[in-house]
């Protein structure tokens, strides 16, 4: 048998008659239940070192796209706004402490082909490289690195929206040239 996310209402436990649609209708209580998008907070941070810049990603340990780099970013919980959420997934991912108040919107955009995410992407103030903590690898990432360019991203980054904010941020900035990963 396979597990559906709220198949038992979550006020008085009563069993969804249909539960493979929403919204649902607990037949004991009334309650309706629907599956709102999840918001996303995605945090575009620029690397600096000398005179050139890029951005940091990180290589992902957890499904999906195992090895694949991506940009810092994750599940929102209730109590954060898509700022400090971003700002506390970059600590999380990377170690890196950022102000939350510096991330400035870039793009927001609905995941593909499923709209049931909500991608809010921002960019934060510029780090230089040599500010950067020691990196420990975690449950979720197993490397930290910077990107340098818009070429080739779309075969190194593991997801399509990740794919578009970088090649909008590069080309925002005049700046083309290959990926380049290093490590950081």
């Amino acid at each position: 048998m396979t597990n559906l996310r709220d198949t038992f209402c979550s006020f008085c436990g009563t069993r969804y008659t249909e539960a493979a649609t929403y919204p649902r209708t607990c037949t004991g209580c009334t309650t309706q239940v629907w599956a709102n998008p999840v918001p996303v907070s995605v945090v575009l941070v620029p690397i600096v070192e000398g005179p050139t810049s890029g951005l940091l990603v990180v290589r992902r340990a957890i499904p999906p796209q195992i090895g694949k780099l991506a940009l810092v970013g994750g599940f929102l919980e209730e109590h954060e706004t898509w700022r400090q959420g971003g700002a506390r997934e970059v600590f999380e991912e990377t170690g890196l402490r950022i102000d939350a108040q510096t991330i400035e919107p870039l793009w927001f955009e609905s995941s593909s082909p499923r709209p049931n995410r909500v991608m809010l992407f921002g960019v934060a103030a510029p780090v230089s490289k040599a500010a950067l903590p020691p990196f420990q690898t975690n449950t979720e990432t197993s490397e930290r690195g910077v990107i340098h360019g818009p070429a080739g991203v779309e075969e190194v980054l593991a997801f399509s929206t990740h794919i578009e904010a970088t090649q909008r941020y590069f080309a925002a900035r005049g700046i083309a040239g290959p990926h380049a990963f290093t490590p950081a």
